[in-house]
């Protein structure tokens, strides 16, 4: 009998607890979120770090709003960088695939998190 996704998140957990499971859930949501958003004109359903990564920042932006950096955090999300992590623990127990050349350090010089996150709610300077 296969595994549900929150047994498996349970495992992960219960071996890495830097991340909560709602980060887990969340990374799954923002796969086919991002998937949607890029798929226009496209061979291929593979999505590179920056398209996940720019796809989380959209997806907890609808959901959460002003609130999507501190909801973030509260996971244990405080970077791209803990994006990769999250996103490659999900490849280890085999909930997302990859391709030959994905690695976890096309995460590493990604756009901040929080300038993505607050951009839209940023006061224009005064002139």
């Amino acid at each position: 009998m296969a595994r549900s996704f929150e047994e498996i998140i349970g495992d992960i957990v219960s071996r890495h607890e830097d991340y909560a499971p709602d980060a887990y859930d969340f990374l799954r949501q923002a796969l086919d979120h991002s998937a949607q958003r890029f798929k226009q004109d496209r061979k291929t359903a593979h999505l590179s770090a920056e398209e996940l990564y720019l796809g989380v920042c959209s997806l907890a932006l609808e959901e959460y709003g002003p609130m999507a950096k501190s909801v973030l955090e509260y996971w244990g999300i405080l970077s791209s960088v803990d994006v990769g992590e999250i996103v490659f623990r999900l490849i280890e127990v085999g909930v997302f695939g990859k391709q030959e050349g994905d690695t976890i350090n096309q995460f590493y010089h990604l756009p901040a998190l929080s300038t993505i996150l607050d951009a839209p709610y940023a006061t224009p300077a005064a002139p």
